[in-house]
């Protein structure tokens, strides 16, 4: 009896690590951003036992219990959250969310900003300039941009360019050059510098960031 009360409280000190715990393997919504009652394909793998809740509730997903691989197809016309929980016997629960962001006429710009410090934005500084790449994803085909605009605060103007079109944005001026372009991809930013700064030194500031007003076409 003694030996089998060790076993049993060995089994349970061991499942209550991490060896034990309900694990997210993968929890995707792809695209995350969309118009309204566009499809978004909602992916998972669990190990444990898993349940999807969508909030507001949305056609496509019965909220409850959720096989350990599977997926569902949802058309949202509101911004929803999709959450994933997952629990495993004697072991941590676990969690995740997916939120899905539908556009609407009044919504907030997008706020597109690279770190001057990030290798995958590719950034640079010479001659004056200073510029790094956005890689903008997970964006409907549909969401389009309207206006291009420096961000809050910001008093450098900037050379964009995005889908083969170029422009210059200056303060308070926002731009249509790029109007109907969908805003997935590749966004190069050149902020034009002050006199008084110069590459490569603490004066550069360490991101550049423009303000992109959507629609949805």
């Amino acid at each position: 009896m003694g030996d089998a009360l060790f076993v049993a409280a060995l089994c349970t000190a061991c499942c209550l690590s991490t060896a034990c715990s309900a694990h997210v393997n993968e929890f995707s919504a792809e695209p995350r951003h969309i118009c309204p009652g566009q499809s978004v394909d909602v992916k998972w793998s669990v190990t444990g036992s898993a349940t999807l809740t969508a909030t507001p509730a949305v056609a496509g997903i019965e909220n409850g219990d959720v096989s350990d691989d599977g997926h569902a197809v949802i058309a949202p016309a509101q911004p929803t959250d999709v959450v994933l929980s997952v629990t495993r016997f004697l072991g941590s629960p676990t969690g995740a969310t997916q939120r899905i962001d539908v556009k609407e006429a009044s919504a907030k710009p997008e706020v597109l900003s690279a770190s001057m410090g990030d290798p995958a934005a590719a950034p640079d500084c010479k001659d004056g300039k200073a510029w790094a790449t956005v890689h903008v994803k997970r964006f409907a085909a549909d969401v389009k941009v309207s206006t291009v605009a420096t961000h809050a605060g910001d008093p450098r103007t900037y050379d964009v360019e995005h889908e083969g079109v170029h422009a210059t944005i200056a303060p308070a001026t926002p731009s249509s050059a790029f109007a109907g372009k969908p805003i997935a991809g590749d966004w190069v930013l050149t902020a034009r510098l002050d006199p008084s700064q110069i590459c490569h030194t603490p004066a550069i500031q360490n991101n550049v960031v423009v303000d992109v007003g959507t629609q949805c076409q």
